[in-house]
């Protein structure tokens, strides 16, 4: 797949998280170290979400603003509303992005996130549904969407995603009436809802938090020349990275030094 691939974040109690997730939401899970990986019922690619423990946690200082999730049709909203009602857990009610219906809810950390319904989506696709699911195998979360974060330096992390990973600014938005700043959309590889990045830039300085670096967006490409491209143009730069072994697939990272890290992995690449 070309697309987002995972996306990790804190929280202040894996097992809430586990319960909200897994018992409430219906994912799938894995540990992961003192981590725990939540997605479809293979864990695929572009369905992965990350969540590491850091004692006291507070994501008030944080980049990523909100995490979208992908049910595969608009009657899934509605499944999910209800059963967020059925646990007593708040909820925004439905509106539009761009043609796609959401709604919002926050975790226990006060961490955004939008289900989206696929139904009139295209580009990357859905994962697969898991028959051990507490949720409707027609209406479970089976993918990432759109990640929406804050910057410090927006030109920097527009260089970065589009001349480092290849990502193309195709479009802007005003998050609402009384805005005074565009958030600017990023496509990943394909596109469409498990292939957007949606940033902008931040009013106050985000600074590294002392429980170190966490926050990580990671993308997929299937495209050796895009991956050996994205190595070349962090020479040039200039800009520290590092190399990965995942499962035997090939990955750069880098970090911004607000504490924002930033993968690219190369998959199916055998």
């Amino acid at each position: 797949m070309n697309g987002l691939r995972s996306v990790t974040t804190g929280t202040n109690d894996l097992e809430k998280t586990k319960n909200l997730f897994k018992d409430v939401l219906g994912l799938n899970v894995a540990n992961k170290g003192q981590a725990l990986r939540f997605g479809d019922a293979d864990l695929s690619s572009g369905t992965r979400l990350h969540f590491v423990e850091v004692p006291n946690y507070a994501n008030t200082n944080n980049h990523i603003e909100n995490i979208g999730l992908r049910v595969p049709s608009d009657e899934g909203l509605d499944e999910y509303k209800s059963i967020l009602d059925q646990h007593q857990i708040e909820h925004g009610s439905i509106t539009d992005l761009n043609g796609h219906k959401y709604f919002d809810f926050t975790d226990q950390n006060d961490q955004y996130f939008n289900i989206y319904s696929n139904e009139h989506n295209i580009g990357a696709p859905l994962g697969m549904p898991s028959l051990e699911s507490t949720v409707n195998p027609l209406h479970q979360i089976q993918g990432l969407g759109p990640v929406l974060l804050k910057v410090n330096e927006l030109l920097l992390t527009q260089s970065i995603l589009s001349k480092v990973f290849g990502l193309t600014l195709f479009a802007e938005y005003s998050p609402n009436a009384d805005a005074n700043y565009k958030v600017q959309v990023f496509r990943i590889g394909e596109g469409g809802l498990g292939g957007e990045l949606h940033i902008y830039a931040t009013e106050e300085p985000i600074k590294m938090p002392e429980h170190g670096i966490v926050e990580q967006i990671e993308f997929a490409t299937e495209s050796k020349a895009q991956f050996q491209n994205a190595i070349q143009q962090l020479e040039v730069i200039g800009i520290a990275y590092q190399t990965l072994d995942q499962d035997g697939e090939k990955s750069l990272r880098i970090t911004e030094h607000s504490g924002l890290t930033f993968i690219l992995t190369l998959e199916n690449n055998e």
